[in-house]
C-alpha cells in the first residue's frame, strides 16, 4: 500500500515537472521571433533614450509614422529654417509642371534687404532657388519663390497654412517663407516631423536634401556672363566630421533662431535597410546637433517596429508616359514598405494602395519616380514607397502624343498597308468581275444577231413571201407561219422598247 502511495506521488511530480518544462519551452518559442531580426542577428532595445539638451524634440518613422521617442514634442516654439520645407512643397504643389523649375525670378529691392546671395535686378532659376533654399538655407531664396509662387506673400504664407490645414498639423502656424522670427510664429517638434515626412515625398526635396553644396548660376542684365554661387549644405550630418554606424543620411536642413544664443531648429530625415527615421530637434546648441541626431537615430533603429508589408523592387502595375517610345512602362517599388499597428489594433486595419502619376512625360531616366506604393492604417495614410522605373522612356514619334507607341504604330502602320492592300485587291476584282460580265453580255448579244443573221439568210434562201405562203406544201406552210407569228412577236416587243 505505501508502495502504491509513493508511485503515485512521483508520477505526479513528473507529470507537473514535463509540463512546467513544456511552458517554459512554449514561452521561449513565443517571444524569440520579437527579438531577432529577419537576418538572424540579435536586438538590444536600448531602455530608454539617450539624453540631449534639445528642449523638445520627436523621433518618427518616415515610413510607418510610428512615434519611437520625444520630449516636450507639443510644445510650442519657433520653427526656424524648417519653414523651408513647407515652402517648398507649397510652390512645388502651385508648378503647373517640372518645365517651371526653368523659369528665372528677378530680386527686387524689398527682397535684396534679405540677404547678399541676389542683389537687386538679379536673378535666377526657380530650381536654383529650390536648391539654395533647401541646401544652404538661404533666406532670400525662399522669399524669392514665394514671390513667383503667388501674386504677393501674405497670399503664400496663407496657402502654407492651408497646407497644414490640410496635413491635419492644429499646432502651426507660418508668418513668412524663410523661417526668420517672429513673435506670431510657432510650431511643434510633433508638426515638423510630420511637415519633413511630407516635404520628403516630393522627389525635387529629396534630390535637394541629399546634396552637400550646390552651384547657382546668378544672372544680371548688364553681364552676358552669369556668376555662380557656391552653397554648402546646413546640414551638419551631410558636412561635418561625426561619425555613426546608422548611416545612409538623407538630408536635413537647419536654422538658427537666434544668433545670440546660438540656438537651432533641425529637421533630417535617415533610412537604414529601407527603414527612414525622422529627427526635430527644437532649441538644440548647434554644436551639439549632429551628435544629439546621431543618437537619436541610432536609438530609432533599434527600437523602431519593422514589419515588412512589401518587398524592394516588386513590380506593382504599370504607368502611362506621353510622347514615349513606349507608353506603358512597369513600376517597382524602390525601397521596403512597412507598417505599424499599435498593439490594440489587428493587422487587418492595413490597407495599400497604388498611386501612379497621371502627368508623366517623356523622356524618363531609369530610377524616375513615377508614382507611389501607400500604406494605410485604419483608412489614414501612414507611409510611402516610392515607385520607380528600370529603363530609360526615350522621346518616342508623333503618334506617342496620343499614348501610341512606337510598337504600336509600327503594327498599326503594318495593319493599315495590308487593310489598303486588301481594298486595292477587293477594287482590282470588282472590276475584273465586271468586265467579265461586260465580255459576257457582248459574247450574248453577238451570239443573238448569229441567230438573227442565220434566220434572215435562211428566209432570204427559201425566198420565204408572206402571202403566198397557201400554195407551199402543208409543211413548209406551217413552218413559214410559225416564222411569221414568232417574227411579229419580236417586232411587237420591239416597238414596245421603243415606246
Amino acid at each position: 500500500m505505501l508502495n502504491n502511495s509513493n508511485t503515485s506521488r512521483i508520477r505526479k511530480q513528473m507529470v507537473a515537472i514535463i509540463s512546467v518544462f513544456l511552458i517554459l519551452v512554449t514561452t521561449i518559442g513565443y517571444i524569440a521571433p520579437f527579438e531577432v531580426y529577419a537576418e538572424g542577428e540579435s536586438v538590444v532595445v536600448p531602455k530608454k533614450a539617450p539624453s540631449v539638451s534639445a528642449s523638445s524634440y520627436m523621433v518618427m518613422s518616415g515610413s510607418t509614422s510610428e512615434k519611437v521617442a520625444s520630449k516636450h514634442a507639443d510644445r510650442k516654439m519657433q520653427p526656424g529654417k524648417i519653414t523651408m520645407l513647407m515652402t517648398a512643397m507649397v510652390v512645388l504643389d502651385n508648378m503647373y509642371n517640372d518645365r517651371e523649375l526653368k523659369n528665372t525670378v528677378e530680386t527686387g529691392s524689398a527682397i535684396a534687404e534679405y540677404g547678399d546671395t541676389f542683389k537687386e535686378g538679379e536673378s535666377a532659376s526657380v530650381g536654383d532657388l529650390l536648391d539654395a533654399m533647401l541646401v544652404g538655407g538661404d533666406v532670400q531664396s525662399a522669399e524669392l519663390l514665394a514671390k513667383y509662387s503667388a501674386s504677393s506673400r501674405d497670399i503664400f504664407v496663407n496657402e502654407m497654412n492651408a497646407k497644414c490645414m490640410e496635413l491635419g498639423l492644429m499646432d502651426t502656424l507660418f508668418k513668412n517663407a524663410g523661417g526668420r522670427y517672429d513673435i506670431a510664429a510657432y510650431s511643434t517638434a510633433a508638426d515638423l516631423a510630420v511637415i519633413t515626412q511630407a516635404a520628403y515625398r516630393y522627389q525635387a526635396v529629396k534630390d535637394a536634401l541629399a546634396k552637400k553644396s550646390v552651384k547657382i548660376a546668378v544672372l544680371d542684365k548688364k553681364k552676358k556672363k552669369p556668376r555662380q554661387v557656391e552653397l554648402k549644405s546646413t546640414n551638419l550630418l551631410l558636412t561635418g566630421n561625426e561619425k555613426t554606424d546608422y548611416q545612409y543620411i538623407k538630408g536635413g536642413i537647419l536654422g538658427l533662431v537666434d544668433e545670440s544664443v546660438n540656438s537651432a531648429q533641425f529637421a533630417a530625415i535617415a533610412a537604414k535597410d529601407d527603414m527612414q527615421m525622422i529627427v526635430v530637434l527644437m532649441d538644440s546648441a548647434k554644436e551639439n546637433t549632429a551628435r544629439e541626431a546621431t543618437s537619436l537615430f541610432e536609438y530609432a533603429d533599434a527600437k523602431v517596429t519593422k514589419n515588412t508589408i512589401v518587398k524592394k523592387g516588386k513590380m506593382v502595375g504599370h504607368a502611362r508616359v506621353r510622347g514615349g517610345a513606349v507608353t506603358r512602362v512597369p513600376a517597382y517599388t524602390e525601397t521596403k514598405g512597412f507598417a505599424y499597428v499599435p498593439p490594440e489594433g489587428s493587422d487587418s486595419l492595413i490597407q495599400t494602395q497604388v498611386a501612379m502619376y497621371d502627368d508623366l512625360n517623356a523622356p524618363l531616366k531609369k530610377g524616375d519616380k513615377v508614382g507611389e506604393y501607400r500604406i494605410y492604417v485604419a483608412d489614414e495614410l501612414k507611409g510611402t514607397v516610392d515607385l520607380i522605373i528600370k529603363e530609360d522612356v526615350p522621346l518616342g514619334w508623333y503618334p506617342s502624343r496620343y499614348y501610341i507607341s512606337n510598337t504600336a504604330t509600327i503594327v498599326l502602320g503594318v495593319m493599315l498597308f495590308l487593310l489598303l492592300v486588301l481594298l486595292i485587291r477587293a477594287g482590282h476584282v470588282k472590276r475584273r468581275r465586271a468586265k467579265i460580265r461586260e465580255v459576257m453580255r457582248r459574247e450574248k448579244i453577238r451570239e443573238l444577231a448569229m441567230m438573227q443573221l442565220e434566220i434572215d439568210e435562211d428566209r432570204k434562201r427559201r425566198e420565204w413571201d408572206a402571202t403566198g405562203y397557201e400554195s407551199m406544201p402543208p409543211r413548209t406552210t406551217d413552218i413559214r407561219r410559225e416564222a411569221i407569228n414568232e417574227g411579229g412577236s419580236r417586232r411587237g416587243k420591239k416597238t414596245r422598247s421603243k415606246t
